[in-house]
């Protein structure tokens, strides 16, 4: 028998021999016990002892009808960093106190905070996205439908954004087969003229769409569709049609109901990470940048997520955790001051572990822990170790529109902390593994 199996057969011996000792009138919710890992059952409930800050106390247990569902123990960590043990993760689930609402008082009908804005995509239920493709007499698509052409665009926008949610998700595309061709030349459509110049005249583009519309209707069924895309041949300049529309401020009537969100995908900077960023927008989300100079958009203190720069584009946990993109278990919520340990997941990685935790300040305010690392949509950052670790980050959503909401307030490496509205946030092991992170409350 060599020395792995020895190891295991005594991790197996250990965990056989944890004891479950009767139930005493003692054992309730808080009270102390001795040993961490040890059940007692006492009524209904089967109870843990586990460490809440320095002391060792009894969870608040698990009923017997729902023991099935869950298991409410102390999450041992793998043995490569076997010196540290995680809270309870029965102690965080509730997340009621972390719905930060929005506090923006701009209605953008795109939000920083709960609730989604009515009217918004709800990727759980579907998106469902009809596609009309557009050609001028002057600038014509050429051969091939507009599926034809564009389907590298809609698969790399949907290969995205399912992979950004552990929960299921589904986009439905439906594609206008012919391409609908205009009767003048497009300049004659007053168009041009980039966004980021100041020359965008959203009512000619709004308008166009319902033109659009009441040329298809007859031909297109509309019915449940949450989402329309007007796309245009490939080559158009900034001169011709000059901005990338997405409205969501608005509804766009059709022989079957209203569509409240549009994508223009006009100008030469309609690209597939474009299209990806756009499409957050129709979901609810808003830029988490300073785009108050449009010609010269600043990151304004946070350096991740789609919604903000195409470099590392994998999507914050506060993102996910707003579209209900994890699971309930994925998402700790801190809402005592009792030191905890929690083991974060790469939110990059392909897991329905643990993603990240959120530390609620107030209704507007958190500051909110995850672990980034080189993989997925984030392998850019293989340049930028920097960035790499468990990212601090605090939400106000207060901050009005055309700034960040979110800000950056440091990533930390191994062994490393901060210090942020009266809470100390150290990282106590690291790895390919994620970071385990331990949350303190100082004065």
């Amino acid at each position: 028998m060599n020395k792995k199996q020895v190891a295991f057969l005594s991790v197996i011996s250990l965990s056989l021999s944890l004891p479950l000792i009767p139930a005493t009138a003692t054992v309730k919710a808080g009270a102390k016990c001795t040993k961490t890992g040890t059940k007692s059952v006492a009524g209904n409930k089967t109870f843990t002892c586990v460490k809440s800050g320095k002391k060792l106390v009894w969870n608040k247990g698990v009923s017997k009808s729902t023991a099935t569902k869950s298991t409410p123990v102390p999450v041992p960590v793998p043995a490569e960093f076997a010196s540290s043990r995680t809270s309870d993760p029965a102690l965080f689930l509730d997340d009621k106190p972390c719905r930060i609402i929005d506090g923006d008082p701009v209605t953008t009908h795109m939000t920083a905070g709960f609730p989604i804005p009515n009217g918004r995509i709800d990727m759980k239920k579907g998106a469902n996205i009809q596609v009309i493709g557009v050609d001028f007499i002057d600038k014509k698509a050429g051969n091939g439908s507009p599926q034809d052409q564009n389907k590298y665009i809609s698969s790399a926008t949907e290969k995205f954004w399912v992979s950004q949610s552990t929960v299921p998700v589904k986009i439905n595309w439906k594609w206008h087969p012919d391409w609908v061709t205009m009767p003048n030349p497009i300049k004659s459509y007053n168009m041009g003229g980039s966004f980021f110049e100041g020359k965008f005249n959203p009512g000619i583009y709004f308008q166009f769409a319902r033109n659009i519309i009441s040329q298809t209707d007859e031909k297109i069924d509309f019915n449940s569709i949450n989402l329309l895309i007007i796309l245009f041949p490939k080559g158009i300049q900034n001169d011709e049609i000059g901005t990338f529309v997405v409205h969501t401020q608005d509804t766009y009537f059709t022989n079957e109901g209203g569509i409240n969100n549009l994508i223009m995908a006009g100008g030469d900077y309609a690209t597939v990470e474009t299209y990806i960023h756009e499409f957050g927008h129709a979901l609810g989300l808003t830029d988490i940048r300073d785009t108050t100079n449009l010609g010269n958009q600043k990151s304004d203190g946070m350096y991740f997520d789609t919604m903000n720069n195409q470099n590392y584009p994998e999507l914050l946990v506060w993102h996910r955790f707003l579209l209900g993109f994890l699971e309930p278990t994925q998402i700790h919520c801190l809402s005592d001051s009792n030191e905890s340990t929690h083991w974060l997941h790469p939110v990059a990685k392909n897991t329905k572990e643990l993603k990240g935790l959120v530390i609620p300040l107030n209704s507007t305010e958190a500051i909110i822990v995850e672990s980034r690392r080189a993989i997925n949509y984030d392998e850019k950052l293989k340049s930028r170790s920097d960035l790499i670790g468990a990212v601090v980050y605090t939400l106000d959503s207060k901050v009005p529109y055309r700034r960040t909401p979110v800000r950056v307030v440091r990533v930390l490496k191994n062994q490393e902390s901060v210090l942020s509205n009266g809470y100390k946030i150290s990282v106590i092991e690291s790895g390919d593994f994620g970071d385990v992170v331990k949350v303190e409350k100082v004065s």
